[in-house]
Order: C-alpha cells, then sequence, then structure tokens
C-alpha cells in the first residue's frame, strides 16, 4: 500500500494539470454538495429542540371544501382537548408581541400567549422559579404572571436573581415572573422573550377573545398518544369536528381540523423547494463525477503502453487495479477537502441570500460533524467510482495489441466520437443531466418573471412603514384620535408628501377577515376588512375608479362608510353602480354601511391569488375613526431627496405618546421584495449549478472530440490527402459530436418532463412542462455544444497531411 501511495504521489506531480483538473472538478461538486446537504440537514434532519419532537403535532382550524387555514378560538381549542382520544394533552398558543416599559423608555418584545401544559409537552422546566399553573389560566384577568426566557433575563436585567417575585409593566399591565428558562429553550418561535397565560386576555385581546367561538386566531399542538400516529389523529379530530358543527351549527358549520407534523408545520412548501435544490447539486455531482471518470479514461488511454509493460514484466491485473484506485481516490480525497473549503465558503456566500421567512427559527446552516462525514463519504464513493472504471478498462485491455503501438491502435475514427463507447456514454449522461438542471432554472427563472409582472396596486417607491400597538387603556376613541394626530404630524414632517394609519398594509400578513350575508343569500361572504385613515390611499399611491376617497369628517357616530376594491364591486355589485349602496356589515350590532367609492385594485394577502375570480374574497375598507384597531401601521411617502429616517418616526410616535415603542420599521417596498424571495433563492441557485453544469458538460464534450481527433491525425491526413476540404473535415466532427448531444438532449427533454412535476407547488403563471422553457433550453445547450465542438473541429481542419503521415 505504501508504494502505491508513493507511486501515485509521483504520478500526479508529473501531471500536474491533469491532477489540478480532477481535484478542481471534484471541489465544485462536493463543496456545492456539502453546501447544500448543510442547509438540508439544519432544515430537514436535525431533530427539533424538544422532548420526543416527533410525537408533537399541530392542529389548524380549517374551513370550507379547500381547507383554507383560519385557525381556532379559545372555545373551540377548548373543546378539542376535552373530546379528542388520540393525544395526550394540547395546548393553546399564539405568537405575538408587547410593549415593556422600563425606566429607559418603551422596547418591544417578542412573546407566545400558552397554555400551562405548553412546557410540559416540550418537556422543559423553568431554570429559576416555575411554569404557570393550571388554576392561573382559569379565570380571565384573573392571574397576571409571566415567565421570561434566559437571554431576556440576561440582556435586560444583568442576570439578576432577583428578578423571580418582580413586577414588569407589559403593555400598561403590572405582571409578576414568576420563572426563567434554561439558556437554549426560545419558544416554538425560537425568539422568545416572555410567556404568559391563554387567560391573561387583556394583554392581546378584549374579554371576548374568551368567549366568542367564532374569533379565531390560535394555533393548536399536542402530543401524540403511545402507539397512535397523525392518521388516526386526523380521523378522531374530524369526528370532533363533525361534533362541533351539530353542537354549534351557527359557528362550525363547513369548519374542521388539520393535523400535522410539528416540522411539516415549520417547513410547509419550503421542503419541497429544499429538497429540489439538493436533488439539483447531486445532479451537479453526479456531472462533475463523469467529467473526471472521462477524464481518468483519457488519462488510462495515454497510459495503455505503461500498463502493458507493468503487465509484461510480472505485475499481476489486480495490482493494475488497486494502484489505479488508489490514485482515484487520493485525488477524490484531495477533491473533497478543497471542496469543504468551497462548503464553508459557499455556505458564507448564501446566507445574505437567504429570504427572511423562508427557513424555521431553529435552523442555523453549519458545517458540523455530520456535514464534514457526508463530504467524506461524497470524496470515498466519487474515488471509488472514478478510479474503478478506468482501472478495469487498463486491467482488461489486450496486451500484444498495447505493445505494439498504444496511440495507433487505440484509435477508432472520427467515426468513435458518436459511437456508444463508455465515454460518449458518460458526456450523454452530463449534457442530460445538465439539460434538466437548465429546464429546473428556466422554470423558476419563469415563475419569477410572472410575479413581478404581477401590478401590486400599490406604488411602494419611497414610502416607509412602521408598526404600533396601542395598549388597553386606549378606549376606540382615543385610538382614533390617537390616528388622527399622528398621521397629521408624519404629514407636517419635512419632504413628507403623504401619509397615513392603518389596521394593516398590503402583503404585510397582519390583514383581519370576518363574514357577512347579502340580503336573499344564505351563504356567508368572507371578507378582508381594512381600517385607514383618509391619507391612506395618497400614501401608497392607490387610484379610485370611482366615487371619493374618505374625508375627515368620517368620525364615529356619522353614517358609517365603505371603499370597496374593484374585484369586491364587480363581486358584490355586478350589475350596478356601487356608489350609494349599502352593505349589512356588522359592528357590534348589525349595521348598513354606505358605499362611497371604488378604488383600484390591491394585493394585500399575496401576488399568486387571483383577486379578480368571482368567488374572491372581497376587500373592504373602512375609516379607521369608525372602526379601530389596537395593532396600526403607519405608511409615510416621501420625495426622494428627502428620505424617512427612524428617528423622524420615532419622533412623531413620542411627540403624543412616549410610552409606545415602534418597531418593524421598514420600506414598503420590502414587502413586495419578500413575495418574491423564494422564486428569486430558487432562480438563483437552479442558475449557477446548471450553468456550471453546462460548462462541465462542455468541457466533456471537447474533451472527448479533442481526444478522438488527436488519435485520428492519420485519417484526417488521408482524408485531407485525398482531397477532402477542412470545411468538410470540420463538418464531419461536428455533426459525429452533434449527433452524440442530441441523443443526450432527447433523453434530457424525456426525463424533465417525468420530474418537472416535483417543482409544480413553487411555480406560478408557468406549467411544469412550459412549452417555451422546454424550447429554449435545448436550442441553448445545442448552441454551446456546437461551439464545443467546433473549437476541436477547426483544428482537426488544420492538419497537414504530408507531416501527419509523416509522423505516423
Amino acid at each position: 500500500m505504501n508504494s502505491d501511495l508513493r507511486y501515485a504521489f509521483r504520478t500526479m506531480r508529473t501531471r500536474p494539470g491533469f491532477a489540478a483538473a480532477v481535484v478542481g472538478t471534484l471541489a465544485l461538486g462536493i463543496g456545492a454538495s456539502t453546501a447544500m446537504f448543510s442547509l438540508v440537514d439544519a432544515a430537514l434532519l436535525r431533530r427539533l429542540p424538544f422532548d420526543d419532537p416527533e410525537k408533537l403535532v399541530v392542529l389548524w382550524g380549517v374551513a370550507g371544501p379547500q381547507r383554507a387555514i383560519r385557525g381556532a378560538s379559545i372555545p373551540e381549542a377548548n373543546d378539542w382537548r376535552s373530546q379528542n382520544r388520540s393525544l395526550s394533552d394540547l395546548t393553546l398558543y399564539d405568537e405575538t408581541s408587547l410593549n415593556l416599559r422600563s425606566g429607559g423608555g418603551a422596547e418591544r418584545i417578542e412573546a407566545e400567549m400558552v397554555s400551562p401544559s405548553f412546557f410540559p409537552l416540550l418537556g422543559v422546566r423553568a431554570a429559576r422559579g416555575r411554569t404557570f399553573l393550571p388554576e392561573e389560566d382559569r379565570i380571565p384577568d384573573a392571574n397576571a404572571v409571566v415567565v421570561v426566557s434566559d437571554q431576556f433575563w440576561r440582556e435586560r436585567f444583568g442576570g439578576d436573581p432577583g428578578l423571580v417575585g418582580r413586577s414588569l409593566i407589559v403593555n400598561d399591565r403590572s405582571v409578576t415572573v414568576i420563572g426563567i428558562m434554561p439558556p437554549r429553550f426560545k419558544g416554538l418561535s425560537f425568539d422568545t422573550d416572555i410567556w404568559f397565560p391563554t387567560m391573561l386576555v387583556s394583554l392581546t385581546n378584549g374579554a371576548r377573545a374568551v368567549e366568542e367561538r367564532g374569533l379565531r386566531w390560535l394555533m393548536t399542538f399536542g402530543r401524540l398518544q403511545p402507539g397512535r400516529e397523525i392518521a388516526d389523529a386526523q380521523r378522531d379530530f374530524d369526528g370532533v369536528a363533525a361534533r362541533l358543527t351539530e353542537s354549534f351549527p351557527q359557528t362550525n358549520t363547513d369548519r374542521g381540523v388539520q393535523v400535522i407534523s410539528l416540522k411539516e408545520s415549520y417547513l410547509g412548501t419550503t421542503r419541497t423547494l429544499l429538497l429540489v435544490l439538493f436533488a439539483a447539486v447531486i445532479v451537479f455531482l453526479l456531472i462533475a463525477c463523469a467529467n473526471v471518470t472521462g477524464l481518468q479514461l483519457v488519462r488510462a488511454t495515454a497510459r495503455r503502453r505503461e500498463m502493458a509493460v507493468r503487465l509484461a514484466l510480472g505485475a499481476n491485473r489486480s495490482r493494475l487495479i488497486r494502484q489505479l484506485l488508489t490514485e482515484g481516490i487520493i485525488l477524490s480525497l484531495l477533491g473533497g477537502a478543497a471542496g469543504t473549503l468551497v462548503a464553508y465558503w459557499t455556505v458564507d456566500a448564501l446566507r445574505p441570500y437567504i429570504p427572511q421567512g423562508l427557513l424555521p427559527g431553529y435552523v442555523d446552516i453549519a458545517i458540523n460533524a455530520r456535514v464534514l462525514l457526508f463530504s467524506l463519504g461524497l470524496a470515498l464513493v466519487a474515488g471509488v467510482v472514478c478510479g474503478l472504471t478506468p482501472a478495469f478498462m487498463s486491467a482488461r485491455q489486450d496486451l500484444t495489441d498495447a505493445l505494439k503501438d498504444g496511440s495507433r491502435s487505440a484509435a477508432a475514427g472520427l467515426g468513435r466520437i458518436r459511437r456508444p463507447g463508455l465515454q460518449q456514454v458518460l458526456v450523454g449522461v452530463e449534457v442530460a443531466l445538465a439539460l434538466m438542471l437548465l429546464i429546473g432554472a428556466g422554470l423558476m427563472v419563469r415563475t419569477l418573471r410572472s410575479q413581478l409582472d404581477v401590478a401590486p396596486g400599490f406604488s411602494p417607491d419611497g414610502v416607509m412603514t412602521a408598526r404600533l400597538s396601542l395598549p388597553s387603556r386606549y378606549t376606540a376613541e382615543l385610538r382614533a384620535a390617537f390616528a388622527t394626530q399622528l398621521a397629521e404630524r408624519l404629514g407636517a414632517m419635512p419632504g413628507v408628501t403623504a401619509a397615513s394609519v392603518s389596521s394593516d398594509l398590503p402583503l404585510s400578513g397582519s390583514s383581519s377577515a370576518a363574514t357577512f350575508l347579502m340580503p336573499g343569500s344564505t351563504d356567508a361572504i368572507r371578507y378582508y376588512r381594512h381600517y385607514v385613515t383618509p391619507g391612506f390611499f395618497a400614501a401608497l399611491g392607490i387610484s379610485l375608479s370611482r366615487g371619493r376617497s374618505f374625508l375627515g369628517s368620517d368620525l364615529r357616530g356619522s353614517a358609517p362608510v365603505v371603499i370597496l376594491s374593484e374585484a369586491s364591486a364587480r363581486r358584490l355589485f355586478p350589475d350596478t353602480d356601487p356608489i350609494g349602496r349599502t352593505l349589512p356589515l356588522r359592528s357590534g350590532t348589525t349595521t348598513e354601511v354606505t358605499v362611497v367609492g371604488v378604488a383600484r385594485n390591491v394585493r394585500f394577502r399575496d401576488l399568486t391569488t387571483d383577486i379578480t375570480a368571482p368567488a374572491s374574497e372581497p376587500d373592504i375598507f373602512f375609516p379607521y375613526a369608525q372602526r379601530t384597531d389596537a395593532d396600526i401601521m403607519i405608511a409615510a411617502r416621501s420625495r426622494a431627496e428627502a428620505p424617512i429616517t427612524l428617528e423622524m418616526l420615532r419622533g412623531a410616535v413620542a411627540a403624543i405618546d412616549p410610552a409606545l415603542p415602534l418597531f418593524r420599521v421598514r420600506p414598503l417596498g420590502d414587502f413586495l421584495d419578500q413575495q418574491t424571495a423564494t422564486a428569486r433563492f430558487g432562480s438563483l441557485l437552479l442558475i449557477v449549478f446548471s450553468s456550471v453544469a453546462l460548462i462541465l458538460a462542455a468541457i466533456g464534450l471537447y474533451g472527448v472530440i479533442a481526444f478522438v481527433v488527436g488519435l485520428s491525425r492519420r485519417e484526417i491526413a488521408i482524408r485531407m490527402a485525398l482531397g477532402a476540404e477542412a470545411a468538410t473535415v470540420r463538418a464531419l466532427v461536428v455533426r459525429n459530436a452533434m449527433m452524440l448531444v442530441t441523443a443526450g438532449v432527447i433523453v434530457g427533454l424525456v426525463a424533465a418532463a417525468l420530474v418537472a412535476g416535483v417543482l409544480s407547488n413553487q411555480l406560478f403563471g408557468v406549467t411544469p412542462r412550459d412549452p417555451v422553457t422546454f424550447s429554449v433550453v435545448p436550442l441553448t445547450v445545442l448552441l454551446v455544444a456546437f461551439i464545443a465542438s467546433y473549437v476541436p473541429a477547426r483544428r482537426a481542419s488544420q492538419v497537414e497531411p504530408q507531416l501527419a503521415l509523416k509522423s505516423e
């Protein structure tokens, strides 16, 4: 073995260019695969940091035949807990944020509202103090207690052991800290500062949240009983939903429960994207291995006389196989080591491009021990695969033929380019795999283009946004007064041309919904409600197609009015002018509201939902003064030469109430960018992988042609001596090469058509077998292949017949 190693390193020193090409190619393939595996490992393979996480399931309330997720109400979730027979326990959960007031001012902290069973279900105990008791979560607002995270305790209170038992002011409410959690526990959201019990409703909701069955916003999760699976739990909760429909037909008709694993709830469609990207880099690795194998075959052919001499001197064939395999493994291990460095650089370069929200909070991408073992495994497999093939071919060669004349006997003529030898098959495979990657990239790029072409209905340029949460001391009248004052102060800032306060903004993910019945109908219409101040439409660049905007006189106590979107107007009043018509929208008691305007369609939820469909859910705007909300968003539009700063926004809020913290300050354009972030991320990676894969395939094709042309110098010289034109020789070489490439393209097209469906839930505005993509990509591959084959063909046509025949 030592002699094999010494000989292998000596051989690499004599052919440094060959060794560098092999190591570099494998470094690219192994490095990219290792980097993507680190992402897949962190998101899909790594266990969640909870006790027996495989048994944890999430329960969502769903509505209608589409089973659209709608959440659960507190009464409904309590019924789920008491009536199910498949879970050992169930806890209510809501991720939110709160205002924390201290001597240094006010700040926003991340919070989770949970049942007392939350901590036992996750298998965690307080490091100091205790968690919630069942009796502390029975009577609304009877027990103002909270539990805090270790990070919150250390960063804001310096790790003071006396924090347990002390009071904090949260959302203007005094609460007592009863426990501090262990250092690594950050809740289900992985960024939680504070936990409070479900019945402490005054922090985030009114008392009606405890009583109203139709007020749905909660997630619930539980632990499967021993021996139970998710399918068992789903059947169980289908029965629970049916019983609730019988008991509460007004609120639970067409309502169900969806049971999924906790990890699935975190990942959603991201799982498919990650698996597709991982499959793409494995394909990329296969192309790299095929390229290396082709290089090894060329090298083995060049060493035929050497191998023949060694066999003639007494070396057995198994000894040659071991020697060549050793060389292949050493090269692959060097490639694996270089690939690990490539993986480190790739992960660092990749992090800034991962869209916010694409990956769950528990994902920490790192090159750890398991990832390094994966890299080592890839290197060994690549070494064996790339080393064995040329080793067996060298060991099986004819000794007499090889000793006669290695070069001439190896030549099989220009026709060898297209004949199904191993090198040709490898090139065809490379072409097919590269084409599959390019089609995947093409579909993602087309999806991104379709999303970018969607008109959002608003103008984000120059608009800065932020969030506020008004505490319970703000009554409806005070909220309306605050919104009016804040909008005026924002509008008076230097450079600001329009400003508004509203309950939500387009694509911010904070819209709320309700239902109503049109006169004479029994089918409830679900609609999205937006509470806005008069400057909302100007601040967001939303034009009105008819009627008027809201006025300062549209106050609480005046005639209730609304503005519809164009799509909503067509659905609710298909054949009449909606201006002046009324809608039976509830506000505590049944109230008729009058339509005073129609606004252009605005995309509030996403860019992909067809908001013009006949059954689309309407968007209805209300004057904020007539319907207020504690959670508000501000938007201010400024001229390009006078951008709005964080200090300006904070100053406007502090001038009214310095105890209110401003949070999530960001340009409105960020909401739009986030909608296309996943498509941009997937497109970027697939374009990089597929482009490099196409380059590798082109290099492989070039190598085969150049190799065969080099062995066919005598044939070329004879053809030209007999009168063949240079153009004829070029055409012959290119034609043979393109026949080989065409076979690879056909195989790649068939394979891509078969597997393209896995991308279906990532696509928008394009089908998995998009004709444009399936036409343009093959033509691109054929063009690149033509260029790769033309270069060696041109060199072949420049052979001097006399010189070539003399050298033979």
